[in-house]
Order: structure tokens, then sequence, then C-alpha cells
């Protein structure tokens, strides 16, 4: 085994970060040479580098996570607020910014609803498998069973958050949203799979409604001020949204945290794979 192979092995979820970012940010790397213009963040990023992460760790690891990833079962009511709780966030941001003095979207403008299911399709793909299953199938359950709730949230959204740095840069997300959002929604996620036995499915359809419903429908519909209003919005609602989940967790932690560890126990789990992997989990610096 190569020495390269045996850091991945002793170190995955540092590994996991550093070809995260690798992964994601490789457009900005051809743009530097070149190739291509106005880069922006691989959404496949993720779930390549924990495929990669995985796949060095041997077929009990690959095989765990494609079972995770194939598990979708949840509370219809669960489905429910990952798909209507978005929505109704972004109303009430477009509302708030109209009082502010926005304008409120057209009835031409709302007429293009029918691209959103189509869209909703296509982000599933790009940031709910593209993203979650990585950030939230694969990093989430090992960091909660060596951590907790509150200790995985710790060192995922800055994970997140860090990541999400180039769009900042290169002017593509807010401050807010950047911090608060990613923030917020890393708290909102983890209660989901805390109160579903782990079911990383929640957090892919919550992301993709955002995505198809916000930015590529409503936050369309604004410019300049009102639209940098609605995005200083957006990552307040998100920062107030994910403090409340944690007051929510903070009510019965022991409740959510169990089931989420039940269910890892359950799929064969046991952070990354086997008995092998669990040893190497414990080892890694992001673990202590």
């Amino acid at each position: 085994m190569s020495a390269l192979a045996q850091s991945i092995r002793r170190y995955p979820i540092v590994s996991f970060m550093v070809l995260a970012c690798l992964v994601g940010w490789s457009f900005y790397g051809l743009a530097a040479v070149g190739v291509g213009s106005h880069p922006q963040n691989l959404p496949l990023g993720p779930v390549v580098a924990a495929l990669i992460v995985t796949s060095v760790q041997g077929r009990e690891a690959l095989r765990s996570w494609g079972r995770r990833l194939r598990r979708w079962s949840a509370s219809p009511w669960l489905y429910a607020v990952a798909i209507g709780t978005p929505i109704l966030m972004l109303v009430a941001d477009v509302l708030a910014n109209h009082a502010l003095g926005a304008p409120l979207p057209t009835a031409a403008q709302l007429a293009d609803w029918p691209q959103i299911p189509v869209t909703f399709l296509v982000m599933i793909v790009m940031v709910g498998l593209g993203e979650e299953a990585g950030w939230t199938a694969f990093a989430a359950p090992v960091l909660m069973r060596r951590h907790g709730l509150f200790g995985a949230w710790a060192i995922l959204a800055p994970m997140r958050i860090f990541w999400h740095l180039p769009l900042l840069l290169g002017g593509d997300m807010s401050l807010t949203v950047w911090l608060l959002g990613n923030g917020g929604f890393q708290m909102i996620v983890l209660l989901l799979m805390s109160r579903s036995h782990g079911a990383w499915s929640l957090a892919a359809v919550w992301h993709a409604t955002l995505n198809a419903f916000g930015g590529a429908f409503l936050f369309t519909m604004v410019t300049g001020a009102d639209l940098d209003r609605l995005d200083l919005l957006l990552g307040v609602s998100y920062g107030l949204a994910g403090a409340v989940a944690a007051l929510i967790a903070l009510r019965s932690p022991a409740a959510g945290e169990t089931d989420t560890l039940t269910a890892a126990a359950r799929l064969g789990e046991g952070g990354t794979g086997g008995g092998a992997e669990r040893r190497a989990v414990d080892r890694s610096p992001v673990s202590r």
C-alpha cells in the first residue's frame, strides 16, 4: 500500500476535506491557465472525495457507504419539512425584502414556476448527491458517532463554510449566506439526520429545494440592492433557523444522537466501514 493510501486510511475526514477542495475547486485552476471563465465550485467535489476515501479504505467501507446512499426511507412528515420549510423561509425572505422596499415578483415572472420541478431534479443530482452524499452521508455519521451532534457541527460547519470560500471571494455568495447560511444549514441537516435514524436524503431534498426555488427562481426576480438585501435576509434566516434547530437538539440530545448511532450500527457503518476503519477514524486529528 502506498504512503498516500495509508494516509487516507489513517485520516479519512482530513483526506475527504482535502479532496473535496481539490475536486470542487478544480474549475478555478483551469481558469487560471486560460481554460474557461467565471469559474464556480464543482458541486460533485464532496461526493467524488467520499468515493475516493471509501474506495481506499476497502470494499466493506465502500459497501457501507453505498448502502447509506440507497437508504431514502424516512417519515413522510420529515420529507414535508425538508421541502416545505425552505420554501416557506424563502417566501418569508421575499416578503420581508418587499417590506424593505423591493418589488414583489410579477405575474410574468411567477409564470415560469413549471421550471421548478425540472430544476429540482437537476439539483437533486448536482447538490443533493454531489454535496450531501459527501457532507451528510459520509462525514456526518463518522463525526456524530465520535463527537455527538454538536461536536459534529463544530467540525462540519467550518468544513462546509471553507469549501464555499471561492464563491465568497469571487462575489458569487454573500458574506451572510457564506457564514450564517452554511453554518445554520449544517445544524438543520444534523438535526434532521438525528431525528430520522440517519437518513441523509432529507439533507439532499432540502438543499435541492433551496436551490431550485431560491437561487434558480425567486432570486432571479430582483437585482442590485434588492438582491443584496435578499441575500442578507437569507443568511440571517438560516442563521436563526440553525439556532432554533440547536435549541431543539438541546431539549432532547440523547434521543436524537442515539437514533443516529443505532442506524449506523444497523447499516454496518461503524463510522466509515469495518473495525480497521473505525480505528482509523479514532486516530484522525479531526476526531481528537
